[in-house]
């Protein structure tokens, strides 16, 4: 596996982030605290703010690792954390990573666990290089194993007595999501865009960075009859990343008064390439672009010129 370490991701409703000290009493307060929260899980609730900030201190000191994953769930509604996902076992010899989550009881049966759990599934398969993702549940547990399910995970089966947790020694179910990547083979004809995804990590400078996965890069191959090299495919993967990267800049533009714009690229960008020339329209793209009033249509001008 390529170990990242625990970086943010971005989802429709929340932000998987690091967790810092700051976050003791929300913690506390949202989950940790709650006996009907820790019911199933293999940790007894705490006690108090301050047995809360002593765990967060070691997992801010964990982060030094990149083979340590364990993000806080933040609500962007209310921008505090929900609840926590991790990765709480790896085996690099069969690339497999082990999850475990938990959400406040205020925000249980509302979808955000699920939107978690896939979240991390894709950044651990595309960034990490995951073959395997799997969880386990109490089996008297059922909504957990929900979860599993919506996000993607198939059930592999059961094991007897093989988990303890606050109820005691449980039978546990077993749910997993493989990596066609990993296994060395063509995916099934109706799943082959269930790989493909583009996930929203935090980079050095505190921007936030469209990263497409491997999946998606296969995907296009398929869809434009490519054979793509490696090289060639990670090329083509930069040039994609950065421009969602610009379309997202030019998302956050007032455009009042602007019409639509019909081609957007960023400066030396192989797609930008075939379709601007001298701040026109390519030939070709020219010829094939709808009819409009002024006789067809122009390419603005781009950021950073």
């Amino acid at each position: 596996m390529r170990h990242t370490g625990t970086q943010t991701i971005a989802t429709e409703r929340l932000t998987l982030r690091r967790f810092t000290i700051e976050d003791a009493e929300n913690m506390y307060y949202n989950w940790a605290s709650d006996p009907e929260v820790t019911r199933y899980l293999t940790w007894q609730p705490h006690k108090s703010v301050e047995e809360t900030a002593e765990i967060l201190q070691q997992w801010e000191a964990g982060y030094s690792k990149n083979e340590f994953y364990q993000w806080a769930i933040e609500l962007n509604d209310i921008e505090q954390p929900i609840g926590s996902i991790s990765v709480v076992s790896l085996n690099e010899d069969v690339q497999s990573a082990e999850l475990g989550y938990c959400i406040g009881k205020s925000w249980w049966h509302q979808g955000y666990t699920t939107e978690a759990v896939e979240a991390v599934i894709r950044f651990l398969m595309a960034e990490a290089g995951a073959g395997r993702v799997w969880s386990q549940h109490d089996v008297a547990n059922p909504n957990s194993g929900e979860v599993m399910k919506k996000a993607g995970m198939d059930y592999e089966g059961t094991l007897r007595q093989s988990l303890k947790d606050n109820q005691g020694i449980v039978d546990s179910a077993i749910y997993a999501k493989i990596s066609h990547v990993a296994l060395d083979e063509e995916p099934e004809e109706e799943d082959q865009t269930s790989g493909a995804s583009v996930t929203k990590v935090m980079a050095e400078d505190g921007t936030m960075k469209n990263v497409i996965s491997d999946d998606t890069m296969e995907y296009v191959g398929i869809l434009a009859k490519l054979e793509l090299s490696p090289e060639e495919a990670e090329a083509a993967k930069k040039d994609m990343e950065d421009m969602l990267d610009y379309i997202d800049l030019l998302n956050e533009l007032d455009t009042t008064g602007i019409e639509p714009m019909s081609h957007v690229f960023p400066i030396e960008n192989v797609f930008r390439e075939d379709v601007v020339t001298n701040g026109d329209g390519s030939a070709d793209t020219l010829k094939n672009a709808p009819e409009q009033k002024d006789g067809g249509f122009k390419v603005p001008k781009t950021i950073g010129e």
